[in-house]
């Protein structure tokens, strides 16, 4: 199981938020928030932190009908750590509970099969 808090290629976050790879590199190049990491070959890895600023870009981008130009606007003005948090996934407790639940129920079944 990949840990919550590893670095993910440009394909992964593409999948993840149903944006083409090029629109992840343009957005890279136009709002310098997003910082990945570069390894041989140009290959990009995205953390945690950068994930939270793409997820605030295409909500403000897809959702609420900014411009590229008014999302630079918008990062200019607000901290850093404010739209780290707008780009958090917000769950209920409920929710969470029962993640929890299931996340202990796959360990137990896969120590089951070892």
């Amino acid at each position: 199981m990949k840990n919550v808090k590893a670095y993910r290629t440009i394909g992964e976050i593409s999948e993840l938020f149903k944006i083409q790879p090029h629109i992840l590199r343009f957005w890279e190049k136009s709002f310098n928030q997003i910082k990945p990491i570069k390894r041989k070959g140009g290959r990009r890895l995205y953390s945690e932190e950068d994930i939270k600023i793409i997820r605030t870009i295409k909500k403000l981008i897809n959702e609420e009908g900014y411009t590229v130009k008014g999302v630079k606007k918008y990062l200019s003005k607000n901290k850093l750590d404010k739209i780290k948090n707008d780009g958090v996934i917000k769950i209920s407790e409920d929710l969470d509970i029962k993640l929890n639940q299931i996340n202990e129920y796959l360990i137990k079944a896969r120590n089951v099969l070892k």
